[in-house]
């Protein structure tokens, strides 16, 4: 099997200085400044694809609104954040423009951020350049171990393990195995879904039995991630049908007890696979299981809706149109009707699902209109940080998936941008 490049690198989201800002200021922890000849050896094997200037200008607004949040006291939500627009830019093959957001994060996440450009490297064949991410993001990991708490020890194993997953793609087993030892558990095997695009054949039974053994600690963020791999072995060995079913199987028989949301997530993601490999009755089955499911075991609104609008684009895409386009309305009827029992910070976050799932339906103008409507949503709350985390998000959204405001939605999204600048 070759290597896939579906894998994110992410695995599991305005160009400025490096941020240098101390642990007792701001309550974050950054990196030494990175050395100009690692730098500069690294960026030389970046290049950005082309990209609609529609798309860059949103990335770009979307970092703006992150970055209008004060490092005091908002420095946590402002990284996550930027990390965010990180992991879109990669997705969009801007690895440049990636790295200059990269450099404005001013904690943790920026070593985070730097893994994860050295996996983008590392997938598209540029290993050098990908050692020297790898190592500016070690850089942020030392840093962190130097100064943090015990219970903060999640944050430099996060880049451990992302750090250790590049190291796995590029054939650097022993390494892998190093930084992954001790790390917490939530950490704990978030790199099996890297082995298992990399698995062929003759070892699907060793890694399908280790996948077995992690799912057998009985621990939740473990058994999370063996469902990860497992996932990925779906995709990977679809075309053998007895293989398939085994591993459906398995999972099924693992996640008794795992939450609804992650059970539900899973089937949504067979069968975006089962959609992949052009197994349309495959698919429209396991969306019917994540329906069902939905239905009985997402009380909050807030929450079930996103799930029946990406259940409504998967069905569609399986080929029931009319199917499709009647689930996206009543997932939009839903919000309509429990609007008000929603709080505002959720809106957004119940929003922009449904017009991400009427663009995959070529759909623009419901899309657009639904954005909009994610837009003003997120505007009203009166709390600067709530109204930056949705500006940011709806923006990425929108270049994600390739949707063009037209002028009362550029007009709203930069009026919205224009008030956190100014605060």
């Amino acid at each position: 099997m070759k290597p896939k490049s579906r894998v994110s690198a992410g695995f599991l989201t305005l160009t400025g200085a490096v941020l240098l800002i101390s642990a007792d200021r701001a309550g974050a922890q950054t990196a030494e400044t990175p050395t100009a000849e690692c730098k500069a050896g690294a960026d030389r094997a970046l290049s950005d694809m082309p990209l609609p200037s529609f798309q860059r200008e949103l990335l770009d607004i979307a970092f703006r609104a992150a970055s209008a949040l004060p490092i005091l006291p908002h420095v946590k939500d402002r990284s996550r954040s930027q990390e965010a627009v990180v992991g879109a830019c990669l997705e969009l093959d801007q690895p440049r423009m990636a790295l200059g957001y990269i450099e404005g994060i001013a904690n943790w996440r920026r070593g985070a951020a730097y893994a994860d450009l050295a996996f983008y490297c590392a997938q598209r064949g540029h290993a050098a350049a990908a050692q020297d991410y790898l190592g500016l993001a070690r850089q942020v990991a030392d840093a962190e171990n130097e100064t943090m708490e015990d219970f903060q020890s999640w944050r430099r194993d996060r880049i451990l393990v992302k750090i250790a997953g590049t190291h796995v793609w590029l054939g650097q087993t022993q390494e892998a195995a190093r930084l992954q030892s001790g790390v917490v558990d939530s950490e704990a095997g978030r790199v099996e879904a890297v082995k298992a695009a990399l698995v062929d054949s003759e070892r699907f039974e060793e890694h399908f039995k280790a996948l077995e053994a992690l799912v057998a600690t009985g621990n939740f963020d473990t058994l999370r991630n063996a469902l990860d791999g497992f996932a990925e072995l779906y995709d990977g060995f679809y075309g053998d049908k007895d293989r398939r079913t085994q591993l459906e199987e398995k999972m099924k028989s693992s996640w008794g007890g795992a939450p609804a949301m992650l059970r539900i997530e899973l089937l949504m993601k067979l069968a975006g696979s089962a959609l992949e490999h052009e197994d349309r009755g495959r698919a429209t089955g396991l969306t019917k299981e994540a329906q069902a499911l939905t239905s009985s075991e997402i009380p909050r609104p807030e929450d079930r809706i996103p799930l029946m609008a990406r259940s409504a684009a998967l069905l569609h895409r399986a080929g029931d149109e009319e199917k499709g386009r009647s689930e996206i309305a009543a997932a939009l009827g839903t919000f309509e009707t429990e609007r008000e029992s929603i709080a505002d910070m959720y809106r957004r976050e119940a929003l922009v699902p449904i017009a991400e799932s009427y663009q995959s339906m070529n759909e623009t103008a419901s899309a657009l209109a639904v954005y909009k409507l994610a837009v003003d949503e997120g505007a009203l709350n009166v709390n600067t940080r709530p109204r930056a985390e949705d500006l940011c998000a709806t923006c990425l959204s929108m270049a994600l998936h390739g949707v063009e405001p037209d002028g009362d939605l550029w007009g709203r999204i930069k009026g919205v941008c224009k008030g956190l600048d100014s605060q």
